[in-house]
């Protein structure tokens, strides 16, 4: 008798259990088709691709491990920038003056990678930019945005983006040129991704990093930050601060008659 009290209830538990199981099995199917079919989902616009990060589970965990959860974990790769530092290079900024990687040095700039017409995060990008602007507007550092549409983006372009975030043309460059220079550029030297979207929407065009690049006064790349993180952006602050530490100090011009 007591077996027998047993039985609905043992059921109705199998039967809750199998349900479930059928419910994960078909919600992980149309997951996995969602994902073939689109390979953007779960991408917001504009979104860029990580290539200098990848996902891994923890090799030393065990299934059932307390300290398993069972989801990937993100494991950054270090990135090592060409000790000669970024290739040589000559772009026509918003003003259509050239801008050359020689009239870089001595002083030490912050780059950066977006396009206008994104509908994406670059808007983010750029207004992390402008606040570095903002703070080291009466420092030794110049700011360069490098687009990553050139087709689109012309110099009378980029002058009114680069109007609307009152960037000072003498401090702040924004370059365009030949595309596969620039991205031979920011593949190679700065070793960001940057590629052109298949059938994307208008504003997704390309895709690209959210990271920015510090470079030293010799011309090298020294470290990569996530403009959109502010715990990121607040070591490019100390590491640039380091770095117009240790800048030689400038010769006050003479203000005597004739210099003497």
């Amino acid at each position: 008798m007591s077996d027998e009290g047993q039985k609905p209830g043992s059921s109705g538990v199998l039967f809750a259990v199998g349900s479930a199981l059928w419910i994960a099995v078909i919600a992980a199917l149309y997951f996995t088709w969602s994902s073939e079919s689109n390979p953007g989902a779960g991408q917001s616009v504009g979104e860029p691709i990580p290539v200098e990060e990848l996902t891994s589970t923890d090799p030393d965990s065990e299934p059932g491990d307390e300290n398993d959860t069972g989801k990937p974990s993100t494991m950054e790769i270090e990135l090592t920038w060409p000790e000669s530092g970024v290739a040589e290079f000559a772009f026509t900024d918003q003003t259509g003056q050239t801008i050359s990687n020689n009239d870089l040095r001595g002083q030490p700039w912050v780059a950066s990678f977006v396009f206008t017409k994104c509908a994406g995060p670059c808007p983010r990008v750029t207004e992390s930019v402008q606040d570095l602007f903002k703070r080291y507007r009466e420092n030794d550092v110049h700011f360069v945005t490098f687009t990553v549409d050139p087709a689109r983006d012309t110099p009378r372009v980029l002058a009114d983006y680069a109007s609307f975030y009152e960037a000072d043309p003498e401090k702040w460059f924004f370059l365009t040129g030949e595309r596969d220079k620039l991205y031979r550029l920011i593949n190679v030297s700065f070793l960001m991704p940057v590629l052109e979207a298949e059938n994307p929407k208008p504003g997704a065009e390309i895709i690209h990093t959210t990271n920015i690049c510090l470079v030293d006064p010799t011309g090298r790349v020294v470290g990569k930050y996530n403009s959109l993180d502010a715990v990121a952006m607040v070591k490019l602050r100390r590491d640039l601060d380091q770095m117009l530490k240790s800048l030689p100090l400038r010769e006050e011009p003479s203000t005597k008659a004739g210099g003497s």
